[in-house]
């Protein structure tokens, strides 16, 4: 029976360092990211996951298999986890978005409702990645690692607490992740987008200060 959900986001990617607008589009991780999913790996290993559900995306796909590599940890998917569908605004850079009024609302997830042509409202996204961590309850481990993307886990977060006043509040670094504990009808929240880099040096400080 599920015990606990580690929700991530993926590393970064070269449109995160463009500082573009990704959606359901796509592109590789950097060497950055490669080190934060192999952070992230060792964090998730520590915290004894027994399996990985990632996102269809390849952004996703590429930093659980290196989370899959270091915990040993089978790799499934799940569609329902791929990022939020950012329509006519895929692509596009935040500086250009930042000229339109109803562009920044729907990037900067200012609006629940807000959408672009094509586009998902946060709502709709968090419909769809509760409906998938819902169905991950029934799988037989006791923990499991989620691989999703940054505004799937905003839109989520936002509608467990059910705050629905700035979703931007659960913005994720890369590689950031959020432990869920599961409890009758839901999942709690601890503490959100912690960071497996500065986690890890935060441990070696303490072993060094016992020494």
């Amino acid at each position: 029976m599920l015990e606990h959900l580690i929700v991530c986001r993926h590393g970064e990617t070269v449109w995160n360092i463009e500082r573009r607008a990704q959606g359901r589009g796509d592109s590789p991780l950097t060497e950055a990211g490669i080190g934060q999913a192999q952070a992230l790996g060792r964090a998730l290993a520590a915290r004894g996951i027994e399996h990985i559900v990632s996102s269809t995306l390849g952004r996703a796909l590429h930093t659980a298999e290196i989370v899959s590599e270091i915990t040993g940890c089978a790799v499934s998917v799940d569609e329902r986890l791929v990022e939020r569908a950012f329509g006519e605004l895929e692509g596009k850079r935040f500086e250009a978005m930042a000229l339109d009024p109803v562009w920044t609302a729907v990037v900067r997830c200012t609006d629940p409702d807000a959408t672009a042509p094509g586009a998902e409202s946060l709502r709709e996204v968090a419909t769809r990645v509760l409906a998938a961590l819902h169905d991950i309850r029934k799988l037989p481990y006791r923990s499991v690692a989620v691989i999703t993307h940054g505004q799937s886990i905003s839109s989520m977060l936002a509608t467990l607490r059910d705050d629905h006043s700035d979703y931007a509040v659960y913005r994720h670094g890369n590689c950031g992740y959020t432990p869920l504990h599961v409890r009758e009808g839901g999942f709690g929240i601890d503490a959100w987008n912690l960071d497996p880099l500065a986690v890890e040096l935060a441990e070696r400080a303490v072993v060094t200060d016992q020494k």
